[in-house]
């Protein structure tokens, strides 16, 4: 109640979204695993892109698209980096440019290698700034012995994930495994989860860990949402003979990107909410935290014990990534497809009966706002000098400050001193 949902932009645009997020022009970047589950041929051909989507009268509709990188195996993330952007493909970390500004990559670079490529939900992805300056990436459950090409040194990131500087080459284990979207709020807390879990917050962080190497611990992160029937969810759609574990039926089984809410367009009941997609039931959920002892608790948000924040009755909706937009909306990856189960887990008897690629044709990206708010335009922030780029980092929007902070760092202006100390208060 309260909200509204707008499309942003669908097929032929976009199709199979799994991943967004926006550059310093203000253009949405997206990744299409289109060859998911197993090539686009079924025989492992690859077919995921990396597009840019354009926004040319400033509706707010995507209005053109323009194909940065095309035939890449499974892509799983993009981060639009200095004048291109990082690309989570498994086993590689790459960077790739436009050169000769046609909008197309023609140069491609890898940094980091080795991470594990096996079964396609289970691949590494990322992006995320830490407050610390290091980039973070999820481990996809798959692991792996990770080498930087910039620095030749290897790393196993076995049972842990992974936090990175693209530009040294420097990396670090960090506490926790997270499947797909490992995430942070404003005050540095890190969650992440897995397809049966909506929620963890990482409790132990490893560096503080490496002080004494002899200390066993049994976690490093808690579960939250330990209330009964914590797993429950409320979809809208008709249900659907599951291919596997029918027993999770109406409870959580996909569970991934789970997002903080980092803005103040929802308004103040929003503010320690985080949202978190189901696509398997066509739903996204929401956990509101608060304080308990020196970890955090989540509960279901009030008015919604037996439903949840968005329900489509259609079977195909599969919301993948969620993201707060530069506008303080929450953004909507529909990858939009008729089976979302990986084959490996699907009978051969079933696999003969049904198309599994069904809506490989399709996709969707959503925006959801308040109603009746007005819409704010996605800023420009690579435009900016030091002056400007200081007061835009006094804004309620965590994209917005995460990318001034990187700017900041990346030209390194020791001018923007005075003004960062002029916005802390006193």
């Amino acid at each position: 109640e309260g909200f509204q949902i707008e499309l942003v932009a669908s097929e032929p645009l976009v199709i199979d979204p799994v991943h967004l997020n926006w550059d310093m022009q203000g253009r949405l970047w997206v990744v299409e695993m289109r060859d998911y589950p197993l090539g686009i041929d079924g025989k492992g051909k690859p077919g995921g892109r990396v597009t840019i989507l354009h926004d040319d009268n400033g509706d707010g509709r995507m209005d053109r698209v323009v194909p940065f990188l095309t035939d890449l195996a499974f892509p799983s993330s993009v981060l639009p980096f200095g004048k291109g952007a990082l690309i989570a493909a498994a086993p590689d970390l790459f960077y790739a440019e436009d050169t000769d500004g046609d909008g197309r990559a023609d140069v491609r670079r890898v940094l980091f290698t080795g991470f594990t490529e096996g079964n396609q939900q289970h691949r590494f992805n990322g992006f995320e700034w830490g407050l610390d300056g290091w980039l973070y990436l999820a481990n996809g459950d798959s692991g792996g012995t990770v080498k930087s090409l910039q620095t030749g040194k290897t790393l196993s990131i076995s049972g842990r994930d992974l936090r990175m500087n693209p530009d040294t080459g420097e990396m670090e284990t960090v506490s926790a495994q997270t499947q797909f979207g490992r995430r942070r709020d404003d005050w540095g807390h890190w969650f992440g989860n897995n397809n049966p879990s909506w929620l963890w917050q990482v409790t132990l962080p490893e560096h503080y860990l490496r002080r004494n190497p002899k200390v066993a611990v049994k976690r490093v992160s808690q579960m939250l949402a330990q209330r009964e029937d914590s797993t429950r969810a409320f979809p809208a759609s008709a249900p659907l003979i599951r291919p596997n574990q029918p027993w999770s039926l109406n409870h959580v089984t996909s569970g991934c990107s789970p997002t903080p809410y980092r803005d103040d367009l929802f308004g103040p009941a929003y503010a320690h909410s985080v949202f978190i997609s189901e696509p398997v039931h066509n739903v996204i959920h929401q956990e509101v935290l608060s304080a308990r002892g020196s970890a955090l608790h989540s509960q279901r948000a009030a008015g919604e014990k037996h439903s949840e924040f968005l329900a489509s009755t259609d079977n195909w909706f599969r919301p993948t990534t969620l993201r707060v937009g530069p506008d303080g909306a929450l953004y909507v990856a529909d990858m939009y497809r008729f089976i979302l189960e990986h084959p490996e887990w699907i009978s051969p008897e079933m696999q003969a009966r049904v198309n599994q690629r069904a809506g490989d044709d399709r996709g969707r990206i959503y925006r959801i706002s308040p109603r009746g708010a007005a819409r704010r335009p996605v800023p420009k922030l690579g435009l900016l000098d030091t002056a400007g780029l200081v007061a835009a980092l006094d804004s309620p929007n965590g994209w917005q400050r995460d990318s001034v902070q990187r700017l900041l760092i990346q030209r390194g202006d020791a001018g923007a001193a005075a003004g960062l100390r002029g916005l802390l208060s006193p």
